[in-house]
């Protein structure tokens, strides 16, 4: 088993952008490190939280800050050549791709990416949507060492949690991942903090990886209405908050489902009875899926994003076309300024 000796460090660097980036550096700059951010132009638009923007946020910390859509630019580049001795510089999301040469020359070979699964399982992006899917509650904190393969460096340090069973929608997950690798990551930057640590390295074996690509809630989220009651509602639920929520269409309209649950008090039903609203309360729909049916408690216009829920009349009925749920299918790339059309 190799070795690894970090420190001492009084730069911190973190590259990407949310709002774990935005804690972690408010108490990186408490213990006394100084504290300097490198992010992209998509994260300065993302909100990370409802109303909140990233880069709103950004201003309040004090820290040095630079924005670039490329991590081999001139000036970002001169920047982390003239700290990569006494900076640790992790990845938290980050946009960029970073090649084996420029992590060498650059980091100094010593360049970190903070995952929130099991590796080598689990390999990608889409995240705490994909673990919805597939119905997984075991959570990591994990950091590994960045190499210019996807998710593919050796595991510095590692923990092993389980979601309790309130967690899910996405921002359940986050919030529980958040509250648990804050102080995974301050128990590292602590013992790295102006004295050298040396940490065992773990090399990941190819023969278990898995591989999952990125997620995308306008193109990839249309509910297919024909799979089963389980899946529908894990689906629906991987797009909920902070989503806009999962895609389908009622009446010609195009809408938005949230806050959803499977029922099995009201029997089985037909196939040809599907998406079909047979009952309807205060606040709730009742939609008839094969096996059970599906209780929706929000249900958001597409195009005006105001709930529609009570335009909606028992004997309508849900309806995803076939060339909308090929949209699914299709993969989606994200750039450091955005999605790639």
């Amino acid at each position: 088993m190799s070795r690894i000796i970090l420190g001492p460090c009084s730069h911190l660097v973190l590259l990407g952008g949310g709002k774990f980036l935005i804690d972690i550096a408010t108490k990186a700059i408490n213990i006394g490190y100084i504290v300097e951010i490198i992010t992209s132009p998509r994260h300065m638009k993302e909100d990370i939280s409802e109303g909140i923007s990233f880069s709103s946020e950004i201003k309040k910390i004090n820290a040095y800050v630079m924005v670039t859509d490329n991590i081999e630019e001139e000036r970002i580049t001169d920047r982390l050549k003239s700290i990569n001795k006494k900076a640790f510089f992790v990845s938290l999301g980050a946009a960029w791709i970073f090649k084996d040469d420029y992590i060498s020359e650059v980091f100094d070979g010593k360049l970190f990416n903070l995952h929130g699964s099991r590796l080598p399982q689990n390999r990608g992006g889409g995240g705490f949507s994909w673990q919805i899917m597939m119905g997984n509650r075991f959570g990591f904190c994990l950091l590994h060492r960045i190499d210019g393969g996807i998710d593919t460096g050796e595991i510095v340090e590692y923990e092993e949690f389980i979601y309790p069973h309130i967690c899910r929608y996405p921002v359940d997950f986050m919030d529980y991942y958040i509250s648990k690798n804050i102080p995974f990551m301050l128990k590292i930057i602590t013992n790295i903090f102006n004295r050298e640590t040396s940490f065992n390295l773990i090399s990941q074996s190819n023969y278990f990886s898995t591989y999952w690509p990125r997620l995308d809630q306008n193109h990839g989220s249309w509910v297919d209405w024909s799979l089963s009651s389980e899946y529908i509602e894990r689906f629906i639920c991987a797009f909920d908050d902070p989503y806009k929520g999962a895609l389908t269409t009622i009446n010609g309209k195009l809408v938005r489902l949230k806050k959803v649950h499977v029922n099995y008090q009201d029997g089985a039903f037909h196939p040809h009875q599907r998406g079909i609203v047979y009952r309807k309360g205060p606040g709730w729909i009742c939609v008839a899926l094969n096996e059970s049916s599906l209780v929706v408690e929000s249900i958001i216009d597409n195009k005006t994003s105001k709930s529609c829920l009570s335009s909606i009349n028992i004997g309508d009925r849900f309806i995803t076309l076939s060339k909308d749920l090929e949209n699914n299918y299709s993969r989606v790339v994200y750039t450091p300024t955005g999605l790639k059309k």
